[in-house]
């Protein structure tokens, strides 16, 4: 190799300083060293996190800040930090076992095998020391994870496995990125060749934080995989016969003029004015179907602006927080129609003549993805699947399906008992994204 002075070693790399907040450009090399920093200065991590893990994160992120000497360390921390899952998910394995491992052989001929474990190095052990049993019968050993025998060798695959049926990992579009996540570290860990840019390693990082957070139970307030609960603010939905269309903040309602006549619906949404978060769904609001991409709870209304002014000023509802993944939805489909879904409370008080047609129960992280999932299984050519489990072509969880009553039961199996909801009767007259308009 070439011996290079320190002035040479600390000179920066002018591939890294082409990445600027605007795009490709130009930028010296101090301002390079602070923006790239600044992209990933939100990754920290829970205090709880053990400090095996902690630091092998931490190492990243200072190897990341070094990127603007060398562009290569972008793809080095990318490649990385897929390894790191693994090391997370063993650690978090050792803590939820609490000393200890059992495995139990599915045809239970053999007692169940234990083995202490206290660290990662004696999950792995204990894994290959499991029985083989007689030259007649080979045991088949499982692993029980929350009511359920699973397959466990220690590796990344079932360690992910894990932790979904253990529950700490949450959403069904987060699902299909472990999946991915599984794929590129394998792809890392057997020599992919490849370069990546520092967007890319940036994105790596925050990914990670978002993950090994989950894992420990935390979720990441505007997070892209494992979000925490979402904020919504009351504001009141005005509509009129003309296709106008406004979301106002109950104040905004007040001292506003022009909207009388107009139906005014009071409601507690995500995508009230001045909140970070946008429903681009917000004018599609139904009590029946659940048509906004985050939960829109209904409270007063339609009535009009003078009673709606009324009733906040008698009541003086207040915002609050709400999960949105890995919601329940049940879907009805007849003659070929499939529409928006329901909340399974509001499925259970529909009159008979509505509960006609074929009904999936699903689990879903948006409404959309559950209407997707049903609408596309009825292609026969499409991947999606009517099996219950998993969908291997979406974002959704098939909980069963048949008749109103069985999807039904396939939601109070996931749900607990449900007290049947009669909402009124509302509905945005203008509905413009939904594929379907009732």
């Amino acid at each position: 190799m070439e011996i290079q002075s320190l002035e040479q070693l600390q000179a920066a790399d002018r591939t890294s300083l082409a990445f600027t907040p605007h795009g490709l450009g130009r930028m010296e090399p101090g301002d390079a060293a602070r923006f790239q920093q600044s992209q990933i200065a939100s990754c920290k991590l829970s205090t709880d996190v053990p400090e095996r893990t902690r630091g092998a994160f931490e190492e990243l992120t200072k190897l990341f800040a070094q990127g603007v000497l060398c562009y290569s360390l972008y793809t080095r921390v990318q490649d990385d930090a897929m390894l790191r899952l693994e090391g997370a998910l063993r650690d978090r394995f050792v803590q939820w076992c609490g000393g200890s491992v059992t495995f139990e052989d599915v045809a239970g001929t053999l007692p169940p095998y234990s083995a202490d474990v206290t660290t990662p190095q004696a999950v792995s052990d204990a894994c290959k020391r499991l029985p083989r049993g007689s030259r007649e019968r080979s045991p088949k050993w499982r692993l029980r994870v929350g009511g359920q025998l699973i397959f466990f060798n220690g590796m990344l695959s079932s360690l992910m496995r894990w932790a979904r049926c253990a529950g700490l990992l949450r959403g069904q579009r987060a699902r299909h990125v472990e999946f991915r996540l599984v794929e590129r570290r394998n792809s890392v860990a057997h020599g992919d060749s490849h370069i990546d840019t520092p967007v890319a390693a940036a994105r790596a990082l925050r990914d990670l934080a978002e993950f090994i957070n989950q894992l420990w139970g935390h979720p990441t307030p505007g997070g892209r995989l494992y979000p925490a609960q979402v904020p919504r603010e009351v504001a009141v939905l005005a509509w009129d016969g003309a296709g106008s269309i406004s979301l106002g903040s109950p104040e905004s309602v007040a001292a506003g003029e022009g909207t009388e006549g107009y139906s005014h619906v009071v409601v507690r949404s995500a995508s009230a004015p001045g909140m970070v978060v946008e429903d681009s769904h917000w004018m599609e609001f139904d009590t029946r179907f659940e048509t906004t991409q985050y939960p829109t709870e209904h409270l007063w209304g339609p009535v009009s602006r003078s009673e709606a002014l009324a009733w906040l000023d008698a009541e003086r509802p207040q915002g609050d927080s709400i999960e949105f993944l890995d919601r329940v939805f049940m879907v009805r489909s007849t003659g070929g129609q499939v529409y928006p879904p329901m909340r399974p409370e509001v499925a259970a008080g529909l009159d008979s003549a509505l509960r006609q047609g074929a009904w999936h129960t699903v689990r879903a992280d948006f409404p959309l993805d559950a209407f997707n999932h049903v609408r596309g299984g009825m292609d026969p050519s499409s991947k999606h699947t009517n099996r219950p489990g998993d969908c291997p072509a979406c974002a959704v969880q098939e909980l069963g399906r048949g008749s109103h009553t069985a999807a039904l039961g396939a939601a109070e199996a996931a749900l607990g008992t449900l007290s049947p909801v009669r909402p009124p009767t509302v509905h945005v007259p203008e509905s413009l994204h939904w594929p379907i308009r009732f």
